[in-house]
């Protein structure tokens, strides 16, 4: 079975360890969705993306670089949050939670709010 990254409100984890933090404009409803790594158009880079039936891939939502909720239309950022509540380090982040996803073949992701 493969496992499950888990995204709570401003945290990723997997196998119950932090990864990173994230800011999650809370679009997504709690649930579980599929995850998959896949090209962005947009951001002209492979991203991963997270769907399901009621947010079907041509409409998913990525995991991506970015600092505040500026910087994003409902995806979900990661980094490292600092005490102003934005995040730092997020190209970083988001290369390390590619690698996790990847190397642990994810396949699922369970959002949490």
């Amino acid at each position: 079975m493969n496992d499950t990254l888990l995204i709570l409100k401003d945290e990723l984890y997997l196998n119950g360890i932090k990864l990173c933090d994230c800011i999650n404009p809370g679009i997504l409803t709690t649930g579980l969705y599929n995850l998959e790594i896949n090209y962005s158009p947009k951001f002209k880079t492979d991203l991963p993306l997270i769907y399901n039936d009621y947010f079907p891939a041509s409409r998913g939502f990525r995991i991506h670089q970015g600092n505040t909720l500026k910087d994003t239309q409902g995806c979900i950022l990661v980094g490292k949050l600092n005490k102003n509540g934005i995040l730092t380090d997020s190209l970083k982040t988001l290369d390390y939670v590619k690698y996790i996803i990847k190397t642990n073949n994810i396949t699922r992701c369970l959002l949490y709010i």
